[in-house]
Parts: structure tokens; sequence; C-alpha cells
């Protein structure tokens, strides 16, 4: 009885924090996905819901730090901009969806150079896509046994110890 109660106990503290953490995780997801194509730079951002983020701010910065463009989503998520002349570094397009809510994305210089080829958008196109997904319910029960499992191994090498 007194194994029972343990075990009982031990799954319903297990599976408290995961519960707790996943909510807190997925209230903050936001994700901006950027692009570079024809002299424009393109970005699309969205809460991890998919819903879109709309009329926020995108901040525009250099390698040190140093504001180069500051620009608002419009109705659907979206942002786009004219590549500034004489960039010398990566860019850094910087989300500001609301408290806590925050992404960023990151445009290495060459590619601010070169034109990207219809190839790039499609392969861009799929790592946003990886990027919007939730993590499946195997992946979550997985999560919760692998504590569960541990918890017992405690309780199993305290028992041993005493």
């Amino acid at each position: 009885m007194k194994i029972k109660k343990t075990i009982i106990i031990s799954l319903i503290l297990a599976m408290f924090p995961a519960i707790v953490l996943i909510n807190v995780v997925f209230a903050h997801k936001v994700i901006i996905f950027a692009w570079v194509e024809d002299g424009m730079i393109y970005t699309e951002s969205s809460f991890g819901s998919k819903r879109k983020v709309r009329d926020c701010a995108i901040i525009v910065l250099n390698d040190k730090g140093m504001v180069i463009h500051k620009g608002q989503t419009d109705g659907h998520g979206n942002y786009s901009f004219k590549i500034p002349e004489n960039i010398e570094s990566d860019l850094i397009l910087k989300l500001e969806a609301g408290t806590g809510h925050q992404a960023q994305w990151k445009i290495p210089k060459d590619e601010l150079v070169t034109k990207a080829s219809e190839q790039d958008i499609p392969t861009a196109m799929k790592e946003k896509e990886k990027l919007e997904k939730s993590p499946s319910i195997l992946k979550i029960i997985t999560g919760i046994v692998i504590i569960f499992l541990l918890a017992m191994g405690v309780k199993f090498l305290k028992r041993k110890t005493s």
C-alpha cells in the first residue's frame, strides 16, 4: 500500500512541472522568419499557435548592436524593406511582440549581397514550418515517463542506502 501511494504521489509531482512548463513555454513562443529576395528583406511573424503577430515592432541591428532600420508588421504578420546600403556585417532582425514575446532572425552578410535562388526559398520555408511545429504528444509523454523513472530511481537508491 505504501509503494502504491509513493508511485501515485511521484507521478503527480512529476507531471505537474511538465504541464506548467509546457504552458509557460508555448505562452511566450513567437517566431520571426526572414529571407532576402531581389534587394528586399521579407519577414513573416507568428505566435507558436500560428496566430499572426500584428502591428509589432521589428528592429534591424548590425552585429555591433546599432539600430539600422525600424518597422512594424502588418495585419498579416508581414513586413518587408529594402536592404540598407553599405552594410558591412550580418543583420539581426528582432521582433518585439509585447512583454516576454521576443524573437530574432540573423541574416548573414553574404546573403545581403547575393540574390536568393528559387531553391533557397523552399528550403527556408521548410525551416520556418519546422520551427512552428509543436512537440508531439509522444515526446511529451516520453518526457513525463523519463521524469517518473528518475524519481523512482532516486526512491530506490534512498531505500537501498537506508
